[in-house]
């Protein structure tokens, strides 16, 4: 019996997170690699999570993934065949944006700033081609992290259909006006591109009602006239060829802080949380492995140059799930 209990115990120990190992391990890379899986994975100073405990990492978990995202449907949906690739930034090369890739730093608001990228984009992809002062909109992830109190807890998460519904009702304030308050860091000091991260979550600042520029109250503040919940692989490609990049959640697991290059599906390592990414296209590679093009908020010295991809058309990790999306109201 003491036998037994020992062994149970043993079992459950081996299973419990220890928060202050290493997020990247090299066996962890060496298991995955061996694998001759769809993807790579590295361990070198190029990796975000060089030297970043799982502590650390789980704090940029950010998006809570419960409840649902806004049930509204989408605006004048009409379906079309979908290609077998597609890049939004090809589609819409004048909007720069599309291909920005930003950085949370040491934050969880990875559901605030997906959305902040996503609703940008969508200045352009819609109201783009009729003036070009929309070709120059950048909205306050900031803004949206720190005031927007029923999305969440700024640094700590939130849900990001609510960041749709705060743009909704309350508009948000240019980048220019409502910097992102936290700067971006480097977990990889050799490649000396930025400072280092702090060991620990950055505290969610204040909500900043002036412009830090000036201390003024913001002139212009930009409004979305709808938002909308999708799931499933049709729909998300329906939308995105049709009205620009979406934001969507997918469960994060340790060997996805390994990720270099290539299509990235779950095969080993546990749960660490939800995260908020901007989806920009799909794609096949010539095996045939179907993927969507992902952008990231963990700088470009990350993955490749701070793209991912994932497996497309299985909900791979629940990527299909929620994706979240709207459409900006003239100004």
């Amino acid at each position: 019996m003491f036998k037994f209990l020992a062994l149970l115990v043993a079992v459950v120990s081996a299973n419990v997170m220890n928060l202050d190992d290493m997020a990247v391990r090299q066996n962890m890379v060496d298991e995955i690699n061996e694998m001759n899986t769809t993807w790579t994975a590295s361990a070198d100073q190029g990796s975000f999570f060089d030297g970043m405990t799982l502590r650390q990492a789980k704090g940029l978990c950010g998006a809570w993934l419960s409840p649902a995202d806004p049930a509204d449907e989408p605006m004048n949906e009409i379906f079309i065949e979908a290609p077998t690739s597609f890049d939004s930034a090809k589609k819409w090369p004048q909007c720069k944006t599309i291909m920005d890739i930003r950085d949370q730093s040491e934050c969880g608001s990875c559901w605030a700033v997906a959305a902040a990228e996503a609703m940008t984009d969508r200045y352009c992809t819609y109201l783009g081609g009729k003036n070009k002062k929309y070709l120059s909109v950048q909205l306050s992830a900031g803004d949206l992290m720190s005031c927007c109190k029923s999305c969440g807890s700024g640094c700590e998460g939130g849900f990001p259909g609510a960041a749709w519904n705060y743009w909704n009702q309350v508009g948000l304030p240019d980048l220019k006006c409502d910097p992102y308050p936290f700067p971006k860091c480097e977990h990889h000091i050799p490649k000396n591109h930025y400072p280092k991260c702090p060991s620990t979550v950055f505290p969610t600042p204040q909500c900043n009602m002036t412009c830090d520029t000036t201390g003024k109250k913001p002139t212009q503040m930009y409004f979305g006239q709808t938002s909308f919940s999708l799931n499933g692989e049709a729909k998300f490609q329906q939308e995105i060829m049709t009205n620009g990049p979406i934001e969507v959640t997918f469960e994060v697991y340790e060997d996805f802080l390994t990720y270099k290059s290539g299509v990235y599906k779950h095969v080993s390592g546990r749960f660490l949380g939800g995260h908020a990414v901007k989806a920009v296209g799909w794609g096949v590679t010539a095996q045939g492995t179907k993927y969507w093009i992902i952008n990231n908020s963990w700088n470009k010295d990350w993955g490749m140059n701070g793209q991912f991809w994932i497996l497309r058309g299985v909900n791979e990790c629940g990527i299909e799930s929620s994706g979240t999306a709207g459409a900006p109201k003239p100004f």
